[in-house]
């Protein structure tokens, strides 16, 4: 009676570490996901930026040559 009981509790130990470590590796996951979706639209967005001032540019030159 004394190994299952030893037993049990390193076998609950050991899943208390696997579950600590699954969930920091998952949260790791999830943030940098999070993160790299934050860059990815930073950039979006000022590509977005750089276009629309080179049309205005581009829209004032055509103005200039008419």
């Amino acid at each position: 009676m004394e190994t299952k009981n030893k037993t049990k509790r390193y076998a609950s130990a050991i899943l208390n570490i696997a579950l600590g470590a699954s969930a920091v590796v998952g949260g790791a996951y999830v943030f940098s996901r999070m993160k790299e979706k934050q860059d990815t639209e930073t950039r979006l967005e000022r590509m977005e930026q750089i276009l629309d001032a080179l049309s205005k540019q581009r829209e004032s030159v055509k103005e200039e040559k008419v």
